[in-house]
């Protein structure tokens, strides 16, 4: 499975949510040095006043290197710049059972610029475009049924990260049954359309691929459309998060618990804690994915049934035999 990145220009240009941006090449390893140093070039001319730093947690050595880079660009002050706050461990909550969302994290660190807001809906607002509103509008139009849509991703940044081709088509071919009336839309890279070809054909409603089909702002304004979003821990979950979207996610236990899960209480998220959790690994040689894979076609199923039904839909049939592993 090919690692697919957004670029910072598919999702920030035209949008007013930033004044400017750099973007960085990292694939050039051996031009990396000159591209440090044109960015710090670039850095330099803006003069900036203030460094606010939204990285992940960083190890010693890293963090060190970074600091004597913003130092080299000029940078009056920094927020979240010392070591303590830039290898804190995210912080557990016991009323969840699990740690903090990344953006919790991020929200506690820049709390003396302000309160972030992440429970009201207009924090997670992008601006989306009456051009890319429209156009994922014609783009769902084939989807629509008459109960609803589920919207689903089966792509993941790693292999790591992939329940598996197997389960999915398993579980496809279960919740057409089950949700009968509702329409689905695929989306993702391009890379995956094929992959989920083969998904959307066990649909016995309308469907419709869209994977290489709309840039990212577009997918998310097809999230827009639908009722519940289902897929892995990937880009497109956040987006449908974002839009105010019931998600399930299919979660390895690679990073910590809660993490990475959707932000707020009304998303569903498979997640199993095996004895090798938070190993960080992007590629388990030694366990088979045993943290993914044990995940069964019933709980997923089971979960979009839950939220399918939270969200009022009269069509969903449970009398259907409930699906095996």
């Amino acid at each position: 499975m090919a690692k697919v990145s957004v670029p910072v220009k598919a999702i920030l240009e035209g949008t007013g949510l930033v004044d400017d941006y750099f973007e960085v090449d990292h694939s050039d390893v051996r031009g990396r040095l000159r591209t440090r140093w044109d960015l710090c070039r670039r850095i330099r001319s803006w003069r900036p006043d203030l460094l606010i730093v939204l990285t992940e947690v960083r190890e010693f050595k890293q963090h060190f290197s970074e600091l004597a880079f913003f130092k080299l660009c000029g940078v009056r002050a920094m927020l979240n710049m010392s070591l303590a706050e830039r290898s804190a461990p995210h912080r557990w909550v016991p009323e969840r059972g699990r740690y903090e969302y990344e953006a919790e994290r991020l929200a506690r660190l820049v709390r003396s610029l302000g309160d972030a807001r992440l429970d009201d809906s207009a924090s997670w607002d992008l601006r989306l475009s009456p051009t890319e509103r429209e156009r994922a509008l014609e783009a769902v139009k084939p989807a629509r049924g008459t109960a609803g849509l589920v919207v689903c991703s089966i792509g993941s940044a790693l292999g790591i990260q992939d329940w598996g081709a197997e389960k999915w088509l398993a579980m496809i071919e279960e919740l057409t049954v089950r949700a009968d009336g509702y329409g689905l839309a695929v989306v993702g890279a391009g890379s995956e359309y094929e992959r989920s070809e083969a998904m959307r054909t066990r649909w016995h409603g309308p469907s419709v691929n869209l994977c290489g089909r709309l840039g990212i702002r577009e997918t998310a304004a097809v999230m827009k459309h639908a009722d519940v979003y289902l897929g892995h821990d990937s880009g497109p979950i956040h987006l449908a998060a974002a839009a105010g979207v019931p998600c399930v996610g299919v979660y390895t236990a690679r990073n910590p618990a809660g993490q990475w899960f959707p932000y707020g209480n009304q998303h569903r998220v498979i997640f199993h804690d095996v004895p090798c959790a938070g190993c960080g690994l992007s590629e388990c040689t030694v366990y088979a994915k045993r943290c993914i894979t044990s995940i069964t076609v019933a709980e997923v199923l089971g979960a979009v049934e839950d939220l399918l039904l939270r969200v009022g839909s009269a069509s969903l049939r449970r009398d259907v035999v409930r699906a095996s592993e």
